[in-house]
Order: C-alpha cells, then sequence, then structure tokens
C-alpha cells in the first residue's frame, strides 16, 4: 500500500522543486510571455514597442500570403510526416529481419540523421540543379527527359522537392526509434500467433502494431513538430521561392522579421500557429495516457 504524503513532507518537496519552477520560468516562460507582447504590438529593430492590439493578427489573417503559407506548412508537414512514417516502418520491420550484412545497412541508413542540416541541403540543392545537378543529369541520360527540369525554380515542383529531402533525412529517426520497440518484442507472441493460424498481416496488426504504438505516437509527435518548424532544409534549398510557393511558417515568419523589418507582424505570425500544435501534443498526450489505463 503506497503511504501518502502528509503536509510536512509536501512543503519540503515543494521548497526543492521551486527552484526548478523558477529556472524553468526565467528560461523558457518569461521568453513565451514577452513574445506574445510583442506580437501585439509594431515591434521594429531600433525602436520601441507600441501596443496596437489585434492588428497584427487583423492583417494577416487579410492576407493571401499569410493563407498560402499556412497550406504549404500543412502540406509539407502531413506529407512528411506519413510518408518518414511508413518508410521508417518498413525499413525497420526489415532491418528487425536478420541477414548477411544486417550491421552495414543499419549504419548506412543512419546517415541521413547524421549528416549536418546545412551539408545535406547544399548537397540535395546542388543535386536539383537544372544545369548541373545530377538528377537532372541522369534521368537525361536513361531517357527519361529530354530537357532539364527547374526543380527549384518552378511553383509547382520547390515544394515537392524540399518534402523529398525532409523524408530523406527523417526516415532513420522513425526507424530507430521503431527498430528498438520492435526488438523488445518476445518472440514467443509470434510463435503463439503461427500456432493459432495467424498469418503475417495478421501479426502485424494485432502483435506488432499494437506494440510499438506508443514509441510510433511519440515518435510521429516530435517529428511533427520538428517538421512543423523547419526552416534551414527549406532556407538553404529554395529560400521559400519561387514567390513563396515552398514558403512555411519558419521561413515566412524570418522573411517578415529580418526582410522587412516587422518584428511585431512576424511573432504574431508564429504565434498564430501555437494553439495548433499545442492541441496536437494535448491529443497525443491524451491518447497515450488512455492506452496505459
Amino acid at each position: 500500500m503506497v503511504r501518502s504524503l502528509n503536509s510536512e513532507e509536501k512543503r519540503i518537496g515543494t521548497f526543492f522543486t521551486l527552484p526548478v519552477f523558477i529556472l524553468i520560468f526565467l528560461v523558457m516562460g518569461f521568453p513565451f510571455i514577452y513574445t506574445v507582447y510583442l506580437s501585439f504590438t509594431d515591434k521594429t529593430a531600433g525602436y520601441d514597442p507600441r501596443f496596437i492590439g489585434f492588428a497584427n493578427y487583423i492583417s494577416n489573417f487579410k492576407d493571401p500570403q499569410y493563407w498560402l503559407v499556412i497550406r504549404n506548412t500543412v502540406i509539407y508537414t502531413v506529407s512528411c510526416i506519413i510518408f518518414k512514417l511508413v518508410l521508417g516502418m518498413a525499413f525497420a520491420l526489415l532491418l528487425n529481419e536478420k541477414f548477411r550484412g544486417r550491421s552495414i545497412v543499419r549504419v548506412s541508413m543512419l546517415l541521413p540523421w547524421a549528416i549536418p542540416g546545412m551539408v545535406a541541403a547544399n548537397t540535395w540543392k546542388w543535386m536539383y540543379n537544372d544545369q548541373y545537378g545530377i538528377i537532372n543529369a541522369v534521368m537525361r541520360n536513361i531517357g527519361i527527359i529530354s530537357k532539364p527540369i527547374p526543380w527549384l525554380g518552378d511553383m509547382k515542383l520547390a515544394l515537392l522537392s524540399v518534402i523529398i529531402v525532409n523524408i530523406w533525412r527523417g526516415i532513420p529517426f522513425f526507424l530507430f526509434s521503431i527498430l528498438g520497440a520492435l526488438q523488445t518484442i518476445d518472440d514467443q507472441l509470434y510463435d503463439a500467433g503461427k500456432i493459432d493460424g495467424a498469418n503475417m498481416v495478421q501479426r502485424f496488426t494485432k502483435i506488432t502494431l499494437p506494440s510499438v504504438l506508443p514509441v510510433v505516437a511519440i515518435s510521429t509527435l516530435l517529428s511533427t513538430i520538428w517538421t512543423f518548424n523547419d526552416f534551414d532544409n527549406i532556407w538553404l534549398i529554395t529560400g521559400g521561392g519561387p514567390l513563396n510557393a515552398s514558403s512555411v511558417i519558419a521561413t515566412y515568419t524570418y522573411e517578415v522579421a529580418f526582410l522587412y523589418n516587422e518584428m511585431g507582424r512576424a511573432l504574431s505570425i508564429a504565434v498564430s500557429v501555437i494553439p495548433v500544435l499545442v492541441l496536437l501534443m494535448l491529443l497525443v498526450t491524451r491518447r497515450m495516457n488512455t492506452r496505459d489505463a
């Protein structure tokens, strides 16, 4: 039986944890509150902020570029997460099996995650180049195309191009997270499933998937937050162009803040999407708590 804490023990616990809460507030809480305040001002570099109420938010909601960026962000995030999860799961199932050279394959699959973001982005930018990029060169040599494709200059292809790069970089995170969960599953469960006549699909849906679901949930949540806030991948490859065709919240906020010098409006753009991320975290957390209960 678990003994409940008395009032004295609670006070002692509060006393020792209070410095931690104060430190967290100073490092994270205060900057966040100040950021929200600045989003209601006309803050620009070199001048004191002046409170203007909801003017920044109203301006954003009336701006077609804002909604284009929101649309791009949703497409970018959802597409990347779906493909990273599906491909990561597939590779994890493959690498969970025993075969010759498995260790070498595992190491090679980790490389996209290990390469610095700037190096990866500039490498892909070179590969996408319509004049001397290797992608167009290979496609022309094998007869798929007759003229170079402007991957980064076409408004319909720019967003797809950066999505491909994000998927390539993000697969290892899902792969090794799920692979770690797969290796904790008792083989006797699969043996029992085979004895009961369960086929491969049934063993996956009834044994594998429920066992790795908590890891999939937290990996998806973390990757969604990272993908939603992705900046360097897009900025270094396309700069959000052409004409904001590949711009997302992170790049658009940077552009408004540092190129247009509208700090207050830029912060209002960033703050306006915080409720979406909070709701997502609450849904995933609630789902995991319900499952644990």
